[in-house]
């Protein structure tokens, strides 16, 4: 009888350790942050044709930003990240840097003016959403309206 119990606790305490590393292993895995999806969009990101830089900090009076910022081409579900990547601000020389883009947008600027977006207040584009108009030669920002400014969560093509 004693047998039949130390075998019993001995295929628990395997099977314990077996599945030990597998769930660790899962959990292990580290996000690699980066500020763009250019790697796989394509070459139009890394000219900043048709991409939309989302800014860190609001817009100065004059329509210029220059806090930290991240910037996407097409179509974004999540400024979360993805599998295996994680947004965050990084461009730039201002605050922000290293800070998740999700719900930490103050605002946004389209390049060039044929370009423009959407920002959601939603993942997959649900929600509120702001038109985020062209800038023809890419030099003016639009701040997120009150209801967006900390609260993205995604972008679409407008």
């Amino acid at each position: 009888m004693r047998t039949a119990k130390f075998v019993k606790a001995a295929r628990v305490a395997v099977l314990a350790l077996a599945i030990v590393p597998i769930v660790l292993a899962g959990e292990a895995r580290a996000d690699v942050s980066v500020s763009d999806n250019c790697a796989k969009t394509g070459s139009d990101c890394q000219t900043d044709t048709n991409v939309m830089f989302i800014y860190f900090n609001s817009n100065t009076s004059d329509g210029q930003n220059y806090s930290s910022y991240a910037k996407f081409f097409g179509n974004v579900p999540d400024y979360a990240g993805e599998p295996g990547y994680r947004y965050v601000f990084s461009g730039g020389n201002g605050s922000g840097s290293g800070a998740s883009v999700k719900n930490n947008a103050a605002a946004a600027k389209s390049c060039p003016s044929t370009a423009n977006y959407r920002v959601y207040y939603y993942s997959n584009y649900g929600g509120h959403s702001q038109l985020i108009p062209g800038s023809w030669g890419c030099n003016v920002g639009t701040n997120l309206d009150s209801q967006l400014k900390n609260n993205n969560a995604s972008q679409h093509w407008g």
